[in-house]
């Protein structure tokens, strides 16, 4: 019983919160991706970005559920980046994954099944997946050879035949929509593996938003580094993702730096080193540390980086440095698994290292004041998927003076 009177009275805290966003009154004008960029290499203190998680879209808990115009939008969609754009918020990131057909779509898990109707559409019978029960048609994507076009995203219901009238988008489509409603907005692509990446690439070259600004100038390319085994600038150079003699003026990466980065480098003091080597490529536009736990006495994985960025802050106004902040997304405030069933908590995320070289004991990141206040409130942008209680909190703290990024 106690466990549900806490659930209910923060069903009704964010019920609140929601009643006094929607009610809250709408800017005019655009914001100036260039000026954005220019935030994002001299960070600034009265200016914390924020960047909706797979755009501003519904949730099955939280402030989103509680805004009519939100909770049934899909994320990763054409609509969840115009809602974002509407509500004033500059910066999305969506996830990319290639196709069978060479396509690059967006698209979060590794299978289709809780996003998308494909049980409906190919499941010769199946219904569409089940998250909680792990039941219906929930195809690997790697295995997915019919066109992904046909298929429409799901919204956050728990409803499984709760369809929205979107298919889901490529990133072309993404790139040609945001042109079209004259959106202006920086994106970030998520990206897991090196041929997406190219493609990506590709892809983005050969856009333009409507005022005529190339949309290398506001895509940035994000990955974990870990992941596609890139211990240092140099390893990443050798992927090929793009051309470093031509293009290292135009490409824009902010590399992600995830515990396991300390085993990646083979201890805490190379980790440090090569994270300022990343620091320093012209390239590179900020970084993501992912800090779950921290004091100044270097007690958790990657405190050494956060302190030496923090020391950086004294004295100048270096590249941005941001975080995720999880945020609880299945009807029981846990999170879904990359396979897409439920359900998961931070506690599996813990990291251990293999070396000797420290763990996770704990992970306060869902906790939004914790991580920016975070070793003299270092943290210069926010990756959350409740946006717009994170715009209320940083305005609070006078950390919102977003007349820096707007057109004159």
């Amino acid at each position: 019983m106690k466990k549900c009177n806490s659930i209910t009275t923060k069903a009704l805290g964010t019920a609140a919160l929601a009643l006094t966003l929607v009610t809250g009154a709408a800017l005019a004008g655009e914001y100036n991706t260039d000026k954005i960029g220019e935030v994002l290499l001299h960070s600034r203190r009265d200016l914390t970005l924020v960047c909706a998680h797979r755009g501003l879209h519904g949730t099955l808990v939280g402030t989103n559920i509680h805004i009519p115009e939100i909770r049934d939008i899909p994320e990763n969609s054409r609509a969840a980046i115009k809602a974002a754009a509407d509500k004033n918020i500059e910066c999305v990131e969506i996830d990319l994954r290639s196709t069978n057909w060479g396509d690059v779509i967006l698209l979060h898990d590794t299978k289709l099944g809780r996003t998308t109707n494909v049980g409906a559409v190919r499941g010769s019978g199946m219904q569409n997946y089940d998250p909680y029960s792990d039941t219906g048609y929930n195809p690997l994507l790697s295995e997915y050879y019919f066109p992904p076009e046909e298929l429409k995203l799901r919204t956050a219901s728990a409803n499984v035949n709760s369809v929205s009238k979107e298919n889901l988008p490529s990133l072309g489509d993404i790139l040609q929509y945001i042109k079209d409603n004259k959106i202006a907005i920086i994106l970030l692509l998520d990206i897991r593996d090196v041929d997406t990446a190219r493609s990506a690439w590709d892809i983005v070259k050969r856009h333009k938003n409507a005022w005529g600004t190339p949309a290398s100038k506001w895509v940035y390319f994000k990955m974990n580094v870990s992941k596609i085994r890139a211990a240092t600038p140099v390893d990443f150079e050798e992927l090929g993702i793009f051309d470093t003699k031509s293009e290292a003026g135009s490409f824009r990466f902010i590399p992600g730096f995830l515990p396991n980065f300390i085993d990646t480098s083979r201890g805490t003091d190379q980790a440090l080193q090569n994270w300022r080597a990343y620091y320093d490529r012209p390239y590179v536009w900020g970084t993501e540390l992912v800090v779950k736990q921290y004091d100044n006495r270097l007690s958790f994985p990657l405190n050494n980086i956060m302190n030496a960025y923090s020391a950086l802050r004294t004295t100048g106004y270096p590249k941005v440095m941001g975080n995720y902040q999880p945020v609880p997304e299945t009807k029981n405030y846990q999170y879904f698994s990359h396979l897409g069933r439920c359900c998961v908590m931070p506690t599996d995320w813990y990291w251990k290292s293999k070396f000797g070289y420290g763990e996770d004991t704990a992970d306060h990141r869902e906790d939004l004041n914790w991580m920016i206040n975070l070793a003299g409130s270092s943290y210069g942008y926010v990756l959350t998927d409740d946006p717009l209680t994170a715009i209320q909190t940083l305005k609070k703290a006078n950390r919102r003076n977003t007349s820096v990024i707007w057109n004159d």
